[in-house]
């Protein structure tokens, strides 16, 4: 009996090859196939990674450093994933030209800050949304967000386990990379300051707005956003925090194979 279990998992396991399918995938043809009735592990559960941060401190270029750790190591596929940032939700739902795209754009031309509300709901959507696994930038950035967070995961029909990890710099260190930070024009591609083109699309490269403003944002950061992560560390399942001096790339490696992999496998 084992013998023959052990067969049609490597039967599955070259046509999950053949049909290109991700280990994901593959762990559920087995499971459905042999009838092994396990109790739902992490790879059956949604993951949500919070990424927290200082503005500038790098927790973007993470965010994607474990997005790619994801995509080489085959766990899913690139439409699997989503990048979750109030910023980019703002923008879409304005571009689409909705009633609340609509109401967003009047607020934000006339100077306006979006209220609390509009973006908790944009962000319950968007967590609702068919994704395997969500990345979190630039939410929760308050204790009154993270209570909305908080309520948001408690709805939630589909089965999840949150990670924390929080990229830490010092703000002479962030000063320094804001100030050579650019955004094309054009394509909205952020890189570092160069010849004053983009080097995606060769368009004008500008400084962003809200980085002109840093030291007022530290300040808030400091005031308004780090009480945040005690809430979030005690509800993460796997809490880790990338400190200045430790290279994003090996983090990622202990982040994923550590805590994610071996949970999968």
């Amino acid at each position: 009996m084992i013998k023959a279990r052990y067969c049609m998992c490597r039967a599955l396991r070259c046509f999950a090859d053949l049909k290109n399918l991700t280990k994901f995938e593959t762990v559920v043809n087995i499971c459905t196939t042999l009838k092994i009735f396990i109790k739902p592990k992490l790879f059956m559960k949604d993951l949500i990674f919070v990424l927290f941060g200082a503005p500038g401190s790098g927790k973007g270029y993470l965010g994607e450093c474990i997005r790619q750790a994801f995509l080489n190591g085959n766990i899913v596929h690139e439409n699997e994933i989503a990048y979750i940032s109030t910023g980019d939700l703002l923008r879409q739902e304005t571009a689409s030209g909705s009633e609340l795209g609509q109401e967003i754009a009047e607020t934000m031309n006339s100077g306006g800050l979006v209220s609390d509300d509009i973006v908790d709901r944009l962000v319950a959507d968007a967590l609702e949304r068919n994704h395997k696994i969500k990345f979190l930038d630039g939410y929760p950035r308050t204790l009154r967000q993270m209570g909305a967070l908080v309520d948001m995961l408690g709805k939630r029909e589909r089965p999840y386990t949150l990670f924390a990890v929080w990229r830490k710099a010092f703000p002479a260190v962030i000063e320094e990379r804001v100030s050579k930070r650019r955004v094309c024009k054009d394509c909205k591609t952020t890189h570092s300051a160069d010849d004053g083109k983009c080097p995606k699309c060769g368009g004008v490269s500008l400084i962003r707005d809200d980085d002109a403003r840093i030291e007022q944002r530290l300040e808030t950061y400091a005031r308004e956003t780090m009480p945040v992560w005690s809430v979030l560390e005690s509800l993460a399942k796997v809490k880790y925090v990338v400190m200045e001096d430790e290279p994003v790339e090996e983090a990622v490696k202990i982040i994923f194979n550590s805590y994610v992999r071996s949970t999968f496998f």
